[in-house]
């Protein structure tokens, strides 16, 4: 809602229209008034909790006029003549603006805790992931420097891919951290063009050296998507990268693609040891990672959370799916529409 600040107000207004009914229902049996204000008072707490300050006290002021209007003597008007009333109307009002600041400066220190972990999160994960792609670089590149002369063509040759090769695992690392940190923070900003899905993969696997290892099946018929190319083709390499990892040295990654009556499906499926049952809703978290301390194995926690962050800004969705063997991701995007191809 805070993307959208006119959701709050419809929400104000929708959630103190249910309390003033629900009191309205309950007046017949006597509801007390002070049980009415409380209804209500509760219904510009939650505003307050979901939305944000403006709303909430857009919420007390509906409030006070609907208490006026339908609770007070005299009944269905403005007008106020009981001083109780009167003093309960004061009261609910600074009981409202109170609870309502105090609900909004929680969920500022919330959201602030929740970046200062984050930032946390980041340090913590940089200090391991870049340490250990950049010794093996000045480790390859010194050898390299110190005995060149030495060594046959065939070590200086290995020596030297061997740099490249985390050099690029450095790179991803730094891109995902990078659009880890701008998902989180709301800063990604899609420029959609309707185009087909197939050039899409055809770059993301051109991208990884194990050509070979890919498979892939195509049965679509229309392939017609909204996508931001270079974001889907950074969340399908970190999926597909993720499915190789796993899947040994020489096991082959299925990428099928098809589609239903409003989306473009793209399964990937490895020949891996597979993601527990009780595990699939925490792969998707930034920083979870099968990594057991410096073992080496498994991922950095942030391939699959940056995938998610990008399928989600495209209005998709991306799940793990039930296999015999293996882990199978699928990944939904929306279909596009004729008109939209048009244009």
């Amino acid at each position: 809602m805070n993307r959208h600040p006119w959701l709050g107000y419809i929400a104000a207004i929708v959630i103190t229209s249910i309390a003033a009914g629900l009191s309205y229902l309950l007046d017949h049996w006597l509801l007390p008034t002070s049980g009415t204000v409380l209804i209500l008072q509760l219904a510009v707490l939650l505003i307050a909790f979901l939305t944000n300050f403006r709303a909430a006290l857009l919420a007390a002021v509906s409030a006070v006029l609907l208490f006026n209007f339908l609770f007070t003597e005299p009944r269905y008007s403005l007008h106020m003549t009981d001083v109780d009333e009167i003093v309960t109307t004061i009261v609910f009002i600074a009981v409202a603006v109170i609870t309502s600041h105090l609900a909004t400066s929680f969920r500022h220190q919330k959201e602030s805790l929740r970046q200062a972990q984050l930032r946390s999160n980041i340090l913590l994960s940089v200090s391991h992931d870049l340490r250990t792609p950049l010794a093996s670089v000045i480790g390859n590149l010194s050898t390299l420097q110190a005995y060149q002369e030495r060594l046959p063509e065939h070590e200086r040759a290995e020596l030297l891919q061997g740099a490249l090769d985390e050099s690029d695992r450095l790179h991803r690392y730094i891109e995902n951290l990078l659009q880890a940190t701008r998902l989180q923070h709301g800063e990604i900003r899609l420029t959609h063009a309707v185009q087909d899905i197939r050039p899409v993969i055809s770059k993301t696997i051109a991208r990884f050296p194990a050509q070979s290892r890919l498979l892939v099946h195509d049965s679509l018929q229309y392939a017609m998507v909204e996508v931001q190319s270079s974001l889907l083709e950074q969340a399908l390499f970190n999926v597909i990268d993720n499915a190789l990892r796993f899947s040994g040295d020489t096991a082959p990654v299925s990428i099928n693609l098809y589609e239903t009556d409003n989306a473009i499906i793209i399964d990937i499926k490895d020949e891996g040891p597979g993601i527990d049952s009780n595990k699939r809703a925490l792969v998707f978290n930034v920083f979870y990672s099968s990594r057991e301390k410096d073992s080496g194995t498994g991922g950095t926690g942030l391939g699959l959370s940056v995938a998610k962050g990008i399928i989600d800004t495209h209005n998709g969705r991306i799940s793990i799916e039930d296999s015999n063997k293996g882990c199978l991701i699928r990944i939904s995007l929306p279909r596009a529409s004729m008109t939209e191809e048009v244009k």
